[in-house]
This record gives C-alpha cells, sequence and structure tokens, in this order.
C-alpha cells in the first residue's frame, strides 16, 4: 500500500525514468526500499504497475505507429489462415516477442517476489549489480555497426528473452531491448521504436500477471501514482528519447549500480 506522498514521488520517478536506459523500475525499488522502507517483495509490483501511467505515455506518443498496427490487425490474421507469408514483420515480431517475454518474465516475478530473506541491503546490492550489467550490455552493443531496418524471426526471439529479464529491477527493460536490437544490427532511431512499441503489449501482460497472482491491490493512491507517471511520462518522453540517443548512459548505469552495490558495505 502507498501514501499519498509515496504515490506522488514514486509516479514522478517512473514518469521521468522509463524513457531512460537506467532501469525505472531499479529506480523505484531503489527508493521504495531505501527511502519508504519497503521490502522488496513489496516494491517489485507496485515498480510493475507503476509502468502502467507510462504505457499510457507511449500509446499517445506512438499512437501512428499503434494505429498502423491495430488496422493491419485484420488483413494479418487474413494471411496467416491463408498461409500467406506476406504477413505484417512488425506485428509478428511484436507478438512473439510479448509471448517470449511473458514466458521468461513472469516466473521471474514470482521467484524474486518470494525471496523473502532479501533485507534493504541485499536488495540494493542485487539491483545494482543488475544496473552494472545493463550499462556493459549498452556499451557492448554501441559498438557495433548497425544496418537492419525490418524485423525478423530471429529478432523476435532475441529481443523477447531479453525483455523478459527486465522483470527483475536493476535490468533496463528500454537499456536490454535497445541493446539486444543493437547487437542484431538495428539503427539506434529504430531500436528506440521498437523497444517502446514493445513496452505496450508487455506491460499489459504483466499487469494482467500480478493481477492474477494477487500481487498487487489497486487503492485510490496506486491509481494516483499511476496518473502521476502518465502525466510526467508525456512531458518528458519527447525530450528524453533524444537525449537517450546522445548522451552515455551506459556509465551512468554503472556507477549507480556501483553506488547501490557499495550501499551493501556500509
Amino acid at each position: 500500500m502507498l501514501t499519498l506522498f509515496e504515490a506522488v514521488v514514486l509516479g514522478i520517478v517512473q514518469g521521468v525514468a522509463e524513457w531512460l536506459p537506467i532501469s525505472s523500475e531499479g529506480m523505484t525499488s531503489l527508493v521504495m526500499i531505501n527511502v519508504f522502507g519497503k521490502t522488496f517483495a513489496e516494491a517489485l509490483p507496485i515498480s510493475i504497475w507503476l509502468h502502467t501511467g507510462t504505457l499510457f505515455s507511449a500509446a499517445i506518443y506512438f499512437r501512428k505507429d499503434l494505429l498502423e498496427i491495430l488496422y493491419g490487425i485484420p488483413g494479418y490474421v487474413r494471411n496467416v489462415k491463408s498461409g500467406n507469408k506476406q504477413e505484417q514483420p512488425l506485428i509478428s515480431f511484436l507478438i512473439i516477442s510479448t509471448l517470449l517475454t511473458g514466458l521468461v518474465g513472469l516466473p521471474l516475478i514470482v521467484l524474486a517476489t518470494n525471496i523473502t530473506e532479501f533485507s534493504g541491503k541485499i536488495a540494493t546490492a542485487f539491483i545494482g549489480l543488475l544496473l552494472i550489467f545493463t550499462g556493459v550490455l549498452q556499451i557492448t552493443a554501441s559498438a557495433r555497426d548497425t544496418k537492419k531496418h525490418i524485423p525478423l524471426f530471429g529478432d523476435s526471439l532475441v529481443t523477447g528473452i531479453a525483455q523478459g529479464f527486465a522483470a527483475l529491477p536493476g535490468i533496463s527493460r528500454s537499456g536490454i531491448t535497445v541493446s539486444s536490437l543493437l547487437l542484431r544490427n538495428f539503427q539506434a532511431p529504430q531500436a528506440l521504436r521498437l523497444s517502446f512499441l514493445m513496452s505496450i503489449p508487455t506491460v499489459l501482460v504483466a499487469d494482467v500477471g500480478i493481477a492474477m497472482m494477487g500481487m498487487l491491490t489497486i487503492d485510490a493512491n496506486s491509481l494516483i501514482a499511476l496518473c502521476f507517471a502518465f502525466i510526467f511520462g508525456i512531458l518528458s518522453i519527447d525530450a528524453f528519447i533524444k537525449i537517450a540517443q546522445k548522451f552515455d548512459f551506459a556509465r551512468f548505469c554503472i556507477v549507480l549500480g556501483l553506488l547501490s552495490l557499495l550501499a551493501y558495505f556500509i
């Protein structure tokens, strides 16, 4: 359960951090554990729920892409039924990657929330290690030459599985999916676009999953947190997508991870 103050703060953190490859889930979890005194098991479902606010922000920002996808679904279904291989590759990419994300991510969520011996320090150190991993992966991916434009079946497999691991706070969903797409030879603007389009069905699946498992109680304050995440997501998405293409957030991720890891020894 969140207080009104906690809901406002967490909504703002989620809305601002979602678009940067620094793990918004890790940021909100760190705030809940170290500032608001929540356990790792309490923080994780709330962090996932907060993504619903920025989901609506992404849906508005990419509304043209979404409308194109929605209009293409009837034709896509007809092509699949008739065995026609001229189906839209983007729709196939989103379907396959979302299914794989759910298969990988939901068991990780269950596992993480049932590790009751995680103290605040251990959870913070764990998130720190995953932040360092995210930063190193981004540095590796940014060094590659990129050429690809259209997502293929192999891209769906790699990126969907990678996104599933973002269920763990500290592994940036945008960071690991963009890095995976760069490693698959996509250009940076296309990698960012695909990454954020992937987030929309993935967050919906995650919300359904945690609701079915009874991990989250939706009350007035949780809805307020959602509203603040949406508002600050809308206000920041365009600017931060541009910043993310130019600024080296990989090293920021590593430094933040080292500081989180250091907290275990203090």
